[in-house]
């Protein structure tokens, strides 16, 4: 059992799983903490994090219509990279009364690096990515910035309130722009992601929320998940995404797409929303966050290049 110390009213910490090396790994779950490497990574919330910046590259990719060459690549991943990690960071700094009591293998709460340690790593963390998107030119830049900008104003207080999907609504329409920035490009088409990135946002929020609801609940937040309870976030996520390609299918004519790689990227959601929803997944973030990237990529990438 944790010796971690509780605040009144809270509940008592859960105890951190035993390791069975034998049966499975461990290296990946961040509930089966290993040594200060292993943790200091999860601090930074890596799943995520990488995920958000291969999509960026990916992005830029399509914009130039080729592969980025070795130091474009390295300057993206320099610009997104320390951002979602200074996000992530910040997080867990924020959460770390909540997370005493109910998450007592995140690494604050373990003690391995101290919280004002940890929050000057994310001021750095934070710092470095703008400089780095400021080599690449002065609109990726201020989309690295609003990037950043949503996500603190996640962490810091928007995650409390009903408005909690406004800052995912803001960082996800901020994405594609900023790869296309990247190249010197900024079509007028991409305006038409903002009302998608919408739906997409609020469901993959109710996804990376669900688990958590009722320790919200009792830290007394009131965002959007926490006010419509378990039942209700479990499907309302996957509905979310379902009606974001739903919009997708029916606007691919008028907009010119079509062909494998659209209807490829449309099947790969499906499949994601279908196997949260038959297995009742209680962490269902994951496979769609996986699967929304795959869509939102063909999604660009069957847009008409004119």
């Amino acid at each position: 059992m944790s010796s971690v110390r509780t605040s009144p009213g809270l509940p008592i910490p859960t105890p951190i799983r035993p390791r069975n090396r034998a049966t499975r790994p461990v290296w990946w779950d961040e509930r089966e903490p290993g040594g200060a490497v292993q943790s200091l990574v999860f601090l930074a919330h890596p799943g995520p994090s990488v995920l958000v910046t291969a999509v960026l590259i990916a992005i830029a990719g399509l914009a130039e219509q080729r592969v980025p060459g070795a130091i474009r690549i390295l300057q993206l991943i320099g610009a997104m990279l320390p951002v979602q990690f200074c996000i992530g960071v910040v997080n867990d700094v924020v959460d770390l009364p909540e997370d005493t009591a109910a998450k007592p293998y995140k690494p604050l709460v373990r003690g391995v690096i101290r919280r004002s340690t940890a929050m000057r790593a994310g001021v750095v963390l934070g710092a470095i990515g703008l400089a780095i998107a400021a080599t690449i030119n002065v609109e990726t830049l201020g989309f690295d910035a609003l990037a950043l900008g949503a996500g603190l104003a996640y962490d810091l207080g928007l995650r409390r309130t009903p408005l909690s999907w406004v800052p995912w609504w803001a960082g996800m329409a901020v994405l594609p722009l900023e790869g296309y920035a990247s190249v010197g490009s900024l079509p007028s088409r991409l305006l038409l992601l903002v009302p998608l990135t919408a739906l997409i946002a609020i469901g993959l929020h109710f996804a990376n929320a669900l688990p958590d609801i009722d320790g919200d609940r009792r830290s007394g937040r009131r965002s959007l998940p926490v006010i419509l309870g378990e039942r209700v976030s479990r499907w309302f996520g996957p509905i979310a995404l379902a009606i974001a390609g739903v919009i997708a299918a029916l606007v691919a004519g008028p907009l010119g797409q079509g062909g494998w790689v659209f209807w490829g990227g449309l099947a790969v959601l499906a499949v994601g929303i279908v196997a949260v929803t038959v297995t009742r997944s209680r962490r269902p973030f994951p496979a769609l966050a996986v699967t929304t990237a795959f869509f939102a990529i063909a999604w660009l990438a069957s847009l008409p290049r004119t």
